[in-house]
């Protein structure tokens, strides 16, 4: 894993920087590129961070904006086109992914702890697509493939709410990392529809999912990162 993951980097920057010449050389159609803006709804986890807690901590994702963009260049055409589909996205919070857990004290009291936290999520994939025509002004598509996701953690600040007395009235929780960071490879599937609105350019919306793990060793742990993306998108053709 050490050495897969940057491979796989350096193969999806590759097919997408280097992959418009080649198209344009031999393939008469020329490539579409999509950008696209939307929110990410990730499902909520279970995670192990000793320092806030005993046992397993919930995660409540709030929704993550997000933007990006795809490309499609054509392999075979007909009444549907095949080909490749390198792309990518952002997404991001600066705060609202509640983690919530608890600590007991010596004495048998117990702290309720809930954290505010930053989640970055940047992802670079390369997969197969099919797109098909269902009118002269509206077409549709899916893709898949594999992909490679980074993603960073931060602590933003913490609350200690007391639920059950305590003899105590130091409710202090130090919390020793404050961010962590992992990459890793995963999948990722999409599909959408476009109405054309002008020669080469669409309006549409799409779903897209993404799924991996991420071990956040310094705070929460592994977790897993995965949920659909639903977006607004803008096509042309170059």
């Amino acid at each position: 894993m050490k050495y897969l993951v940057p491979a796989l980097c350096a193969m999806l920057l590759t097919g997408f920087f280097a992959m418009p010449a080649h198209s344009a050389q031999d393939h008469e159609e020329e490539a579409l590129i999509q950008v696209f803006l939307g929110v990410l709804e990730l499902d909520d986890q279970t995670g192990q961070w000793d320092d806030i807690s005993e046992d397993q901590v919930d995660i409540d994702f709030s929704t993550l904006p997000s933007g990006g963009m795809e490309a499609e260049y054509v392999f075979a055409k007909g009444w549907v086109h095949v080909g490749l589909n390198p792309g990518g996205s952002v997404s991001w919070k600066n705060d609202d992914t509640n983690i919530s857990g608890s600590v007991t004290s010596a004495n048998g009291g117990t702290l309720r702890i809930d954290v505010d936290n930053s989640l970055l999520l940047v992802e670079l994939h390369l997969g197969g697509y099919v797109r098909g025509r269902l009118s002269d002004r509206i077409t549709t598509y899916v893709a898949a493939g594999p992909m490679v996701m980074y993603g960073s953690h931060d602590v933003k600040n913490d609350n200690v709410e007391e639920v059950q007395p305590l003899l105590t009235t130091n409710g202090t929780v130090i919390i020793n990392e404050s961010d962590s960071s992992d990459t890793n490879i995963g999948y990722y599937a999409r599909a959408g529809v476009d109405f054309q609105i002008n020669e080469n350019q669409h309006l549409g919306f799409g779903v897209r999912y993404m799924s991996t793990e991420l071990d956040f060793d310094k705070t929460v742990g592994k977790i897993d990162i995965k949920g659909p993306q639903y977006v607004l998108t803008f096509t042309t053709r170059l």
